[in-house]
């Protein structure tokens, strides 16, 4: 069942209405609790430069990423995602930089100025991304950056 925006019409009798609902809810839990949202929890070893979807983060389509490091690291670099993939990355500690790169090679293509630089992550941070072109294997496409939030607290 899917969602139908034009029902019930106006000329429905009170008695349907509950049918109405009972569909819309089972239409909108099976979205909400199906398999392609989710949220993993990650923390990264010292000088690690890349990850891979279902191995670091999960192979959701959309994902939020409670992410942090043991050290200090420099993301260039998330391979293994598929077109339309959404990760939105919230740092919890001041340890990642994520690397902006060119729109290829699995390398993120972030928002800011002077390009090619490093977004250095504060504690709060969060940063959502979208894969383009990539196929979940050989193909890795890149990570546009879709908006971030840098917490001023």
């Amino acid at each position: 069942m899917s969602l139908d925006v034009t029902k019930p019409v106006d000329s429905v009798s009170v008695g349907e209405l509950p049918r109405y609902i009972r569909e819309d809810r089972a239409a909108i839990n099976a979205v909400s609790g199906g398999n392609d949202v989710g949220v993993t929890e990650v923390t990264l070893a010292a000088l690690t430069t890349s990850i891979t979807v279902g191995v670091e983060v999960g192979a959701y389509g959309y994902e939020t990423v409670v992410i942090s490091a043991a050290g200090a690291i420099n993301l260039a670099t998330m391979i293994g995602g598929t077109q339309g993939q959404v990760k939105v990355l919230v740092f919890q500690d001041n340890n990642i930089s994520i690397v902006d790169g060119v729109a290829s090679g699995g390398k993120f293509y972030l928002n800011q100025l002077p390009a090619l630089s490093s977004f250095a992550t504060q504690t709060n941070d969060i940063l959502a991304l979208v894969n383009v072109g990539g196929d979940g294997a050989a193909v890795y496409g890149y990570w546009k950056e879709l908006y971030r939030q840098v917490a001023l607290k």
